[in-house]
């Protein structure tokens, strides 16, 4: 499908949007917008006649026709509708990347993007601000936010300036700044010059003035460095009194404040956010200053919850903001089934409690193992979701139409997760990451393992591969998935095998594993090569020598644990220690671990 404009600026955009779009590539549109007092569109006779109140509209009408309609007109409950990047967690996308994912986010019919970006933004005067770790310098913003806005789409920073600022501790110019953990000293003149720095820098980079400042999981704000210097202060009042600080700084810069909003929760209901019958002091409620609130949830399947929780937030008497999470932040395969299962009651509460601001959230916990395009179905379905769509057929065949690409094949890209107890996906459970980084010979969640139906690993990098042929365009998502299908095929269970081997004494048994583990080494040596090609697809090179450190020591831990069997077969070693322990009951006892550390080995790392 060709589209066609009298305007070069819109003919540049609709060409990047037609080779990413489907439709009959015999039929050519001419395209003439017009800003007015609605939106909508109509096709006669060739031209695309297109009425809008915001430009990204324009967009969101080329992914409506591609997909076979010929008018229509969209009245929006929503004020904005956005997806929240996040670029901290090592994977830094590049300003290309980023810029595909505008093209999609414009074409499904969103208006509004959040670089989550904890220190990775650079600071004039700030060296050690976001160093070595891929930062944004100011012209990489600018193009960004200037690339956004032609297609409508207002870029937002999302900053931190409370906690999650672990990165920067490290570095001796900011060690005296930190509370405990990853917190900020609050009520510490040096703080507030470090985040007045913070809203001069994304002050003239944004052409935005509203600002997500962050202020989440901050639990032990005042408990570290604060009660050395201070004593014991109510929490609330420190948090209130923090707050009050750094919305005085957004202001003198023009910024308007939006900001999670589980801290004035979580110090009221014993660290829980989300509970049927939350706790709020009355001085909370009146003592938060001229914010907006978000509320953001990501786990709950039940409406129950989220129309608790939406309606103890309308309390504050605030515009409230809700987001919801495309799940890309356990391991290396997506969970887009089980985002679904949380989006869908969540935006029927959204409509019935006339939130106007709504983002997906696309986190990338613990190292960023999951290239946030696998989650592509859910970016579309939620945009359903919010017009009240949830027709599954139709919305996959929407899909298909305007991306060009297979819905029920994307969604196979969960599929390394599946386990015994989640085949239908109902549990967030990062089951590819816990086998494949499980050490074979300490094995501590191998009871979980020896107990739970593992799938046909082999048969899912067929299905997987066979999706990927049809979805050329990302091929590398699927290829990446096949081979850890393969690796998982030969690594699941050869911790459980070898302890049950070499407890029976059974060498030609380990002889046998020996090899095996010689296998399973090249197999996540191919594992880590697809990684990295779906890594640089998207991201700068920042970040990625976590991987190879990770997965590199994994083949050589399987290296050498294959020279140990070999030794002990030969008779030049008298035992294996780590295999005469007995491995004990751990935790809930079930295959899901997303924490590096955790997996590989019960002493320091």
């Amino acid at each position: 499908m060709i589209f066609i404009s009298t305007n070069r600026e819109l003919q540049a955009q609709l060409d990047e949007i037609s080779a990413m779009t489907c439709g009959n590539d015999d039929v050519t549109w001419h395209v003439v917008t017009h800003c007015g007092d609605k939106n909508a569109f109509s096709c006669r006779d060739n031209v695309l006649d297109i009425t809008y109140l915001h430009k990204s509209y324009v967009f969101r009408v080329v992914g409506c026709v591609a997909a076979g309609k010929t008018s229509g007109e969209e009245t929006s409950s929503f004020n904005r509708l956005g997806v929240m990047l996040d670029c901290s967690r090592n994977g830094v996308y590049t300003v290309d990347a980023i810029k595909r994912l505008i093209r999609y986010m414009a074409v499904a019919g969103y208006n509004f993007l959040q670089l989550y970006t904890e220190d990775l933004y650079k600071i004039d005067g700030e060296p050690y601000f976001g160093y070595m770790r891929g930062a944004y310098d100011k012209s990489d913003i600018k193009v960004l936010d200037s690339y956004a806005a032609s297609f409508g789409v207002e870029l937002v920073p999302c900053i931190q300036t409370l906690a999650h600022l672990g990165a920067i501790f490290r570095w001796k110019p900011y060690a005296d700044l930190n509370d405990v953990n990853d917190i900020l000293l609050v009520d510490d003149e040096r703080t507030y010059e470090l985040i007045d720095k913070m809203f001069a820098s994304i002050a003239a980079d944004f052409t935005t003035r509203n600002v997500n400042i962050g202020f989440d999981e901050a639990q032990h704000v005042g408990l570290g460095k604060y009660l050395d210097k201070h004593g014991y202060v109510d929490r609330h009042e420190l948090l209130l009194r923090h707050l009050n600080k750094v919305v005085e700084i957004a202001a003198k810069y023009g910024f308007k404040v939006h900001m999670w909003s589980d801290m004035f929760y979580r110090l009221s209901n014993h660290g829980e956010y989300s509970v049927l019958n939350p706790v709020l002091p009355q001085k909370v409620i009146d003592g938060v200053p001229d914010v907006e609130l978000c509320y953001w949830d990501y786990y709950n399947t039940d409406e129950a919850m989220y129309d608790a929780m939406m309606t103890s937030h309308e309390q504050f008497g605030k515009p409230l903001w809700f987001t919801c999470a495309a799940w890309t932040s356990q391991g290396f395969s997506p969970l887009n089934h089980y985002a679904i299962k949380t989006i869908v009651p969540a935006m029927k509460q959204v409509a019935k409690h006339g939130i106007e601001n709504v983002l997906v959230a696309l986190w990338g916990d613990n190292g960023h193992d999951c290239s946030y395009f696998s989650a592509l179905p859910v970016l579309y379905a939620a945009k359903q979701y919010a017009e009240g769509n949830f027709d599954e057929e139709s919305i996959k065949q929407g899909f298909a139409e305007t991306f060009g690409l297979s819905y029920d094949d994307f969604m196979l890209l969960d599929a390394p997760n599946v386990t015994g107890d989640n085949v239908d996906y109902s549990k967030p459970y990062s089951s590819c990451k816990a086998l494949l980084f499980s050490d074979p010979f300490l094995g501590w969640n191998d009871n979980a393992v020896a107990n739970t139906f593992l799938p046909d690993y082999k048969q899912i990098a067929v299905e997987i591969s066979l999706a990927g042929r049809r979805n050329k365009r990302y091929k590398y998502l699927f290829d990446n998935m096949v081979a850890l299908c393969n690796a998982l095929a030969l690594k699941a269970t050869l911790g459980v095998d070898t302890r049950k081997a070499y407890r029976e004494n059974d060498r030609k048994a380990l002889s046998k594993l020996q090899k095996r583990y010689i296998k399973t080494a090249k197999a996540v040596r191919k594992f880590k090569e697809t990684l990295q090609a779906v890594w640089f697809a998207d991201n700068k090179p920042f970040g990625w020598e976590i991987h190879e450190i990770r997965l590199g020591g994994l083949i050589s831990r399987l290296e050498n644990c294959a020279a140990r069997i070999k030794d002990y077969v030969q008779g030049k070693e008298n035992s294996i220690q780590e295999l005469d322990i007995d491995v004990l009951p751990y935790g809930a006892n079930k295959v899901d671990c997303n924490v590096y550390k955790a997996l590989v080995s019960v002493s320091q790392l």
